[in-house]
């Protein structure tokens, strides 16, 4: 029964494999337990730590299309990891991150070398996650919209106070004059 209740995380690895002098790179990311294994080829990645950062984020769009839960991504890249950007999205999104050594990411690094298995179609679905994850809300809008409610309310609210101590005052004038 115990065994039931407790659910096993979907693991899933990523690495990247390309060539910072020509911008190129391959993401690959496996899914073990559903026996996924996607390279995906990406362009105007300035290295590869900005590449690393995409291969997460390819897992964190790959765990939300498929609606998957209980998600752990494992990466070899430590600034990637860290990337605090990242950090805020996994949290958001209740998604594990953890960084692993090279060695025990083998199999993502070994499929990062071989050819894409994703179109082009793939990759621009995944820039556009990106460019939505990582634009700042402008709140400046909603700030001033919210504290011109709430000085309306105050106003509001003074002027019925003031209506309220009017009415108390003729109240206490009619008391005192049927005394």
């Amino acid at each position: 029964m115990v065994a039931k209740m407790l659910k096993s995380r979907k693991i899933i690895y990523v690495d990247v494999a390309g060539e910072e002098n020509n911008n190129l790179f391959k993401i690959a990311l496996v899914d073990v337990e559903n026996n996924i294994k996607h390279v995906l080829k990406i362009g105007e990645i300035k290295n590869n730590t900005e590449a690393e950062k995409f291969a997460i984020f390819y897992a964190i769009f790959y765990v939300k299309k498929h609606d998957y839960t209980h998600c752990h991504i494992l990466c070899d890249n430590q600034s990637a990891v860290n990337d605090p950007i990242i950090q805020k999205i996994t949290q958001r999104y209740s998604i594990g991150l953890s960084w692993i050594p090279r060695e025990i990411n083998d199999l993502a690094d070994s499929l990062a070398k071989s050819e894409p298995t994703l179109d082009e179609l793939e990759w621009n679905q995944l820039k556009l996650f990106i460019e939505l994850l990582r634009e700042p809300v402008d709140s400046s809008e909603i700030i001033l919209k919210q504290k011109e409610e709430i000085e309306n309310l105050k106003s509001t609210l003074g002027q019925r106070n003031q209506k309220i101590q009017n009415q108390a005052t003729q109240i206490n004038s009619l008391r005192s004059k049927k005394v």
